[in-house]
């Protein structure tokens, strides 16, 4: 947590220069592409990278890190050619015309992002938390600050391109951190990967399912908001989960990299991680209530100051969202129990419920305010059952 300080402050400090210079709607079309990519991108691997972490071995650990490539840089592919093919089509679908020249960038977007990812885990099943710590402030501030340098010379793309930028530095800083990843005499053997495949095939058959209907549960909102109440109403949105989120995201992500590699050894070698699921639970509540508290109260009148008086309406929607954030931030580690003790099938259910919860919850809304607080309802409920069930995994009640 310590190492990515810097990381944690450069978005949010960054923000309300950006919201000055990019308008509600511009961050809007932004929202839904990355939308789009964050869905695209979460099959990108078949979640053969969440895998890397479970293997005793090293080199069975390197198949399955070469079978998520494999996989990303095939997808890749045909994400290109449906674009190629479709990309009118698709502009028309998202009702959003100006989105059509930015499609042909999703693929790359989705082979960074999973080459990235594979990467990570790698580095994490090493140990080597500092280069981990270290990357994420290389790719925050690469990111931001491109997206800076672009609105100032009156880039609209700059919030799309400056992304991209700072995925592409991050993933050849991780690249360079992991001497290319593949050892000098290392020799694919087709029979051993495909072994290693099946081996492991829970994770596309279950987790590709759940992690889509997750990662659509979090990001619809971005899509259909603009759809039925204005993309200005999405760009609010989008502000507040990239002001609130991202120190949620990297504390928390910070947390998770070691959690996930203690309680990975300690489920293996006890059948339990009770000690460190508790201590993890107990610190990540020490850290987030006090702030969220604070924040609940000052937030509305914060981001208008801050941001500026047009982006008031995202600090009523900050305040909704504190509640489910907060708990994001300490069930997000802890429910990596569930990969752990490789009961897929019950983050499959999960996701799906929180999917139709999000989903129903916005189409009955008659305001976007009423919208936004179905949201919040809906992660609440899904994360307080995830603590449980982890809870139960982990044998800590």
């Amino acid at each position: 947590m310590t190492g990515t300080a810097v990381a944690q402050a450069i978005p949010i400090a960054i923000s309300p220069i950006l919201t000055r210079i990019y308008s509600p709607d511009e961050f809007g079309l932004f929202a839904i592409f990355m939308a789009i990519v964050s869905i695209l991108g979460v099959v990108s691997t078949g979640r053969y990278e969440l895998a890397i972490m479970l293997p005793k071995k090293d080199e069975d650990a390197l198949y399955v890190a070469i079978s998520s490539f494999f996989i990303c840089s095939l997808l890749s592919v045909v994400i290109l050619a449906i674009v190629v093919v479709s990309g009118d089509a698709l502009s028309i679908l998202l009702d959003k015309p100006k989105i059509k020249k930015y499609l042909y960038l999703v693929p790359f977007f989705i082979f960074v992002s999973g080459s990235y990812q594979t990467l990570n885990y790698w580095l994490n099943r090493k140990k080597r938390y500092k280069t981990i710590s270290l990357n994420r402030t290389v790719q925050s501030g690469t990111s931001n600050f491109s997206q800076l340098g672009f609105g100032v010379l009156g880039q609209s793309y700059g919030l799309i391109v400056g992304t991209l930028m700072g995925q592409i530095f991050s993933l050849l800083f991780l690249f360079r951190s992991s001497d290319g990843l593949k050892p000098k005499s290392f020799k694919i053997k087709k029979i051993k990967l495909f072994s290693i495949m099946r081996k492991y095939s829970d994770f596309p058959k279950f987790d590709v399912p759940s992690s889509l209907i997750n990662i659509a549960a979090n990001q619809m909102p971005s899509i259909l908001l603009a759809s039925i109440f204005g993309g200005a109403v999405s760009g609010y949105y989008y502000l507040t989960q990239r002001v609130l989120q991202a120190p949620i995201t990297l504390i928390s992500s910070s947390v998770l990299d070691v959690f996930k590699q203690k309680a990975s050894e300690d489920y293996k070698s006890y059948g339990n991680c009770k000690s460190i699921f508790r201590k993890t639970f107990l610190t990540l509540t020490l850290i987030s209530l006090p702030p969220s508290l604070v924040l609940y109260i000052y937030i509305e009148d914060l981001f208008s100051i801050i941001f500026g008086e047009q982006w008031k309406e995202s600090g009523t929607y900050a305040k909704i969202l504190i509640p489910a954030l907060c708990l994001r931030f300490i069930v997000n580690p802890l429910s990596f129990m569930i990969y752990v003790a490789q009961k897929q099938v019950v983050n499959l259910f999960g996701m799906s419920l929180l999917f139709i919860m999000v989903l129903v919850g916005i189409i009955i809304s008659d305001t976007s305010t009423e919208a936004i607080a179905s949201i919040s309802i809906s992660f609440v409920t899904v994360y307080l059952l995830y603590l449980f069930v982890s809870a139960r995994i982990a044998k800590a009640i």
